[in-house]
């Protein structure tokens, strides 16, 4: 089985954060993880002698999926999932349902959970399984560092500009009407991922050239 670093609030080891955060992790990290071959590991169980933290970077920098649980808004929480945003490695983010999502983050995907509703737990199971299995299928992950990072290089390549320009272009004169409804959804799921772009003010040039690529693959086929 592959690791899965939980970063999230712990408090002391008796503290009513520390009891909620073991029912998140006991009734819902763990099942869906283990059903997708992954091992889910917290700071505190983290067996191995020496600094502490240099084993946390360690385990954030080398985990092949990382959950950031933002309840709180916990400030060893943000600067840990900002090294995992940095490497563009998968991640996923949660949160209590209720609380609110910071502004820098309010554009990514969030899971939202409420322990105390069976209802909720199973579909935030889904959500995280969902993400799970487009990370395996390639997807790499946005962060604001990534896409900022991203901007710049294409403020620095008319060319690039040019290109992604023209495609847009040809996707925009398409007519839809004949098209099936399952090829339509498909289409509307893309679409929204490239507006999506436009939450950041730019764009991640990677994953936008493949939903572009998906994108008219899909409507060349009529």
């Amino acid at each position: 089985m592959e690791d899965c670093f939980i970063i999230c609030p712990l408090g002391g080891a008796h503290s009513e954060i520390r009891k909620k955060s073991d029912k998140i992790l006991r009734h819902v990290f763990q099942p869906v993880l283990e059903q997708n071959e992954y091992k889910a590991i917290r700071a505190d169980q983290i067996p191995k002698v020496g600094l502490i933290t240099t084993q946390i970077i360690n385990l954030i920098l080398e985990s092949p999926l990382v959950i950031a649980d933002l309840t709180d808004s916990n400030p060893n929480v943000f600067y840990e999932l900002a090294i995992r945003h940095a490497i563009r490695k998968p991640y996923i983010q949660v949160i209590t349902k209720g609380q609110k999502i910071p502004f820098d983050l309010s554009g990514i995907r969030t899971i939202e959970i409420d322990i105390t509703d069976l209802d909720n737990v199973e579909m935030a199971k889904k959500e995280i399984e969902n993400q799970i299995l487009e990370f395996k299928k390639g997807h790499i992950p946005d962060s604001p560092i990534s896409v900022a990072s991203s901007a710049r290089l294409l403020q620095n390549d008319s060319d690039l500009a040019e290109e992604i320009a023209e495609r847009l272009s040809y996707i925009g004169r398409r007519n839809y009407t004949d098209y099936s409804y399952g090829d339509i959804e498909k289409i509307d799921l893309i679409e929204r991922k490239l507006w999506s772009f436009r939450e950041f003010g730019s764009v991640n040039l990677e994953d936008l050239n493949l939903k572009l690529d998906s994108l008219i693959e899909l409507l060349n086929k009529k």
